[in-house]
């Protein structure tokens, strides 16, 4: 019996204790990165989507273009511009392409009905606000500035922006 080796019973539980201790401090943590995460991604589309949308614009002014046809409150449904298939060369993985309506957490969509640029999060406290109760979306539409800083003013076109269709906040 003395040559045997091997864990006390008090060894093994005070490793177990050790250990949940470890994840009782652990797991919370990682659940508030993956939410700043989420909140970090979806920033940065939005970021770029703008960038894009400025882009479209400079060279709608250089070509002529009507741009007010691209906005939200244009005259024909058609000419209105998707934003994430008319103005991003590479997509984010998680866009599901041009659909009626989606509940995928984590996932992008440009709305077929209304042209609405939607993202569902996965995690629902990432914002206060938006739509839907579960799981919570924000939604998008580009929408023309004039040059008095008027969204879909009567004057000419200064601009056109990503404005959220509905109220929401970062709470990350």
């Amino acid at each position: 019996m003395r040559n045997q080796k091997g864990f006390t019973l008090i060894e093994l539980v005070v490793v177990l204790v050790v250990l949940s201790l470890l994840a009782a401090v652990a797991v919370p943590k990682f659940i508030e990165v993956t939410k700043q995460a989420e909140a970090s991604s979806v920033k940065g589309v939005l970021g770029n989507l703008r960038s894009a949308l400025s882009l479209r614009m400079a060279q709608g002014i250089i070509n002529g273009d009507d741009m007010t046809k691209w906005t939200y409150n244009g005259a024909n449904d058609a000419d209105r511009l998707y934003p994430m298939d008319d103005l991003l060369i590479e997509k984010p993985e998680a866009y599901l392409g041009v659909i009626s309506d989606s509940s995928n957490r984590g996932a992008w969509y440009d709305d077929a009905e209304n042209h609405e640029l939607v993202y569902v999060f996965k995690n629902d406290d990432v914002i206060n606000g938006g739509s839907g109760t579960s799981p919570k979306r924000i939604r998008f539409h580009i929408v023309r500035v004039d040059e008095d800083g008027i969204v879909d003013g009567a004057g000419d076109t200064a601009g056109l922006v990503l404005s959220p269709v509905d109220n929401y906040t970062w709470n990350y």
